[in-house]
């Protein structure tokens, strides 16, 4: 599975980074940065769907 951001849909909250940097980080500009893409263990799908839980503006997905 793979963890996408849709940069259109975020409007920089900061919940996803806040709340997991083991797979996301800020970049510079203040936009989300995915450091983890490949999620290949249940502790990094958990994280993945949290973040995605956590997220208002609906801008994170899990892909196969």
């Amino acid at each position: 599975m793979k963890l996408k951001i849709d940069l259109d849909k975020c409007i920089r909250s900061g919940e996803c980074y806040y709340n997991h940097p083991e797979i996301i980080r800020m970049q510079d500009n203040g936009d989300p940065e995915i450091i983890v893409a490949e999620i290949s263990t249940p502790e990094l799908k958990r994280h993945a769907e949290q973040a995605i839980e956590v997220c208002p503006a609906m801008a994170i997905s899990l892909e196969d």
